[in-house]
Parts: structure tokens; sequence; C-alpha cells
């Protein structure tokens, strides 16, 4: 008896304590999840990584009436240290013997950036009535000087690279260009950076002419050659590369797309006869039920009794088939006119093939299937010609020619 009292006992001392522990553990939880996002922001200031502080604080006090201290306080903090060391990394850059004014520039420009953020905020007062100081900094004046040196720095650069291009390094000429460019987010009218850097994108460019080589030993029909090379240039046309299907003596061409045709192959005309018989049960009509002495079987009222009669139907159908394959193969070879080498070669081979059913019918329509159906009364064709077919090849083949030509940007 005593032994039970006490297990009663036990389990009621057990569920107070769980209904006790419960409440607790809901508020120590709640106050964890509350706790990261403020103290996760000082972390962020404290490791130094003050722009996502700023971002995580500026968030959480935009908008807000009564701000909370510790996010005022952070993005305090955050924005004067950041300011402090962007300061001091620019004037360190500076005294390089060879500053990186490109770098100086966009360190200015992000604690701008980062500065007029900042400004729709202010004054930014807490909760508890504290104004943060923010100590900005003036960098309109460096800013500016920043940019200048950056251009001039940008200009000497592609100076350099133009140099380079014009002795035919077209890579050069391409970064002269790109640097010609990142001028223009400094100063437009540098010198004569615009003429320069027209003359730096043709000097990049590079030319390819595409043309036709047979070495299959056939005869190529008329209009072969035209057909293939009515491709269009605009998709494979960009900044740095010029596609001519027709050269012009006017360009000095860097490399050459040759088209190389190894074999044409053509089958000669082929017939084929297959016949088959198809048959369906289908119904026909009704039929009386008879009984068991052959008489006409009557319902309970007295009527005839009748079934759906069921019967075999058949046709024999006749199909010729007609085919005839016409196979273009060969490779597109690009080839450096400068180095006097192939630098790149891939298999092309295209089919194209003429197919043509034709079927009679002897017997009852209602047993041939639906294909069957769709097949009869076709009348045999005309074969295409070896020409013609050899034509629809090529048409099959452009495409895939084209979508190569385009990928040559890896090489050239």
């Amino acid at each position: 008896m005593g032994a039970a009292v006490g297990l009663v006992l036990s389990e009621t001392i057990t569920d107070m304590l769980r209904s006790a522990i419960h409440p607790l553990l809901l508020l120590l939880g709640l106050v964890v999840l509350a706790t990261p996002a403020c103290t996760s922001v000082q972390s962020l200031v404290e490791a130094g990584d003050y722009e996502r502080a700023i971002a995580v604080a500026q968030r959480r006090v935009t908008g807000k009436q009564r701000k909370n201290p510790k996010y005022v306080a952070a993005l305090e903090a955050a924005v004067n240290r950041a300011n402090e060391r962007d300061v001091q990394r620019a004037e360190y850059l500076k005294r390089g013997s060879d500053p990186d004014w490109v770098r100086i520039h966009a360190i200015y420009d992000d604690l701008k950036r980062r500065q007029d953020a900042l400004r729709p905020l202010l004054p930014l007062v807490d909760r508890d009535g504290r104004k943060a100081n923010f100590r900005f900094v003036r960098v309109e004046g460096p800013l500016v000087e920043a940019g200048t040196q950056a251009a001039e720095q940008l200009y000497q650069i592609a100076r350099r690279e133009l140099e380079a291009g014009r002795r035919g390094d077209k890579a050069a000429a391409r970064n002269a260009f790109a640097n010609f460019e990142r001028m223009e987010r400094y100063d437009r009218d540098f010198h004569d950076s615009d003429r320069l850097r027209r003359e730096a994108e043709e000097l990049g460019r590079v030319y390819v002419t595409v043309d036709v080589v047979n070495r299959s030993g056939a005869y190529l029909p008329a209009g072969f050659e035209d057909e293939l090379l009515r491709i269009s240039t605009e998709e494979m046309d960009d900044r740095w590369r010029v596609f001519d299907v027709r050269p012009r003596p006017d360009r000095a061409y860097d490399y050459r797309a040759r088209i190389v045709i190894d074999d044409i192959a053509v089958s000669p005309d082929r017939v084929s006869e297959r016949s088959y018989r198809e048959e369906k049960s289908i119904v026909d009509g009704e039929e009386y039920v008879l009984d068991e002495r052959g008489n006409v079987a009557k319902d309970s009222l007295g009527n005839d009794i009748t079934r759906p009669r069921t019967v075999i139907v058949r046709a024999d159908i006749l199909e010729v088939l007609q085919r005839k394959t016409a196979v273009v193969s060969g490779s597109m070879e690009l080839y450096d006119l400068r180095r006097q080498r192939v630098v790149d070669q891939e298999e092309l081979t295209a089919e194209a093939n003429f197919e043509h059913y034709a079927s009679t019918y002897r017997g009852d329509p209602r047993a041939l299937s639906a294909d069957s159906r769709r097949r009869i009364g076709s009348q045999p064709r005309q074969f295409p010609s070896d020409e013609q077919l050899i034509l629809d090849a090529v048409a099959v083949l452009k495409p895939r020619l084209q979508h190569r030509l385009a990928e040559s940007h890896r090489l050239i």
C-alpha cells in the first residue's frame, strides 16, 4: 500500500514539473530565436564584415517608428569603421609607386554610395532618444581626382595595347578596346580615346571567309555550293568576328572555314511490294434467335427474339514502297591563314530520304485498319533525281554547318 502511494505521489510530482518546465522552455526558445538577430549584427561589426552589418542594421531600422538601440548603435559603428577603413586604404594605395587609380576610385565610389544610402534616415534617433553620430567623409574632390587619374592610367595602358594590336596582336587590340570603353566611366571625351577605341575595335576584329572544297571526286549538282553557302551570317557575326561567304578583295582574312565534301552517295531507286490480308469482326444487322426445334424463339410477350449478327470481313492489300537516299559527308575545317595550319576540324554528315507508299486493295473496305485506309488510293510517284535529293541533303547540312561556325568563337 505504501509503495503504491509513493508511486502515485512520484508521478504527480513529475507531471507538475513537466507543466512548469514547458512554459520555461517555450520562453527560453523565444529568447533564443530573438537574440541572434541583435547579436549577429554586432558579431558582424566585431568581425569586420561592415557591409553586411550595415545592410542588416539598415534594413532593421528603416521604416520603424521606435528604432532598436542595438541596431542603431551597430549601424553607427559599422558605417564609421567602414569609412575609416576605406579612407586609410585609399591613402595607402595613393602612396604606392604605381597607384591603382581604378581601385582607388572604386573605394571612394563605394564610400559615397554608402553615405548616400544612409542620408534619408538622418537624423537617426533610437527609441531611447539617443542620436547616432555618423562621421561622414567628403569624397567629392577625391572621387573626381581618382576618376581623372584612372582615365589617364587606362588611357596609357590602352595605348600600349593598341601598339601591340597594330603589330598584329588581335588579343591586345581587344584588350585596348575594353580599356578605352572602361575610360568612359570616368571621362567620355578623354583625349582622342574615341578615335583610338574605334581603331582598336577594327584591329581586334577577325575576318573569316567560307568556301566549299570538293574532294569527293563526284560531280556537284548545279546550285550545290550556292545552296550550302546560303547561310545567315548575321547570326554568326559579332563585334569580333565577321564571316564572308563571298570573299571581298579589300579585306585581309585571318581564317578560312573550308567546307570539305568527302563523299556523296545516292542509292538507286528502290521499289518493294508487300501484300497482306486484314480481317475484322463486325456487327452487320440482326438475326433471329432459334429455339431447340429450329423455330424463331419468342419472348414472354410473344415477340420474336433477335440478336446482333456478327460477320468476318476481309480485304487483301497490295502495298508498294518507294525509297531513295542521298548522303553527303565531309567536314568543316577552320584554317588559320596566318599560321598556315588547321586549328579545328569536325565531321559533318547529312542524309535526305525519299519514301512513298502507294496502296490498293480488293475486298470489303470495312476490314481496313486506320493505317491502311490512310494509304489506300495513293499512286506511285516519280522518283526525285539524284541532283534534287543531294540538294535536299544540303538543306539538312546547312543548319549544322551554321551552328558549327557560330561555335568557332572558342578558337578565334
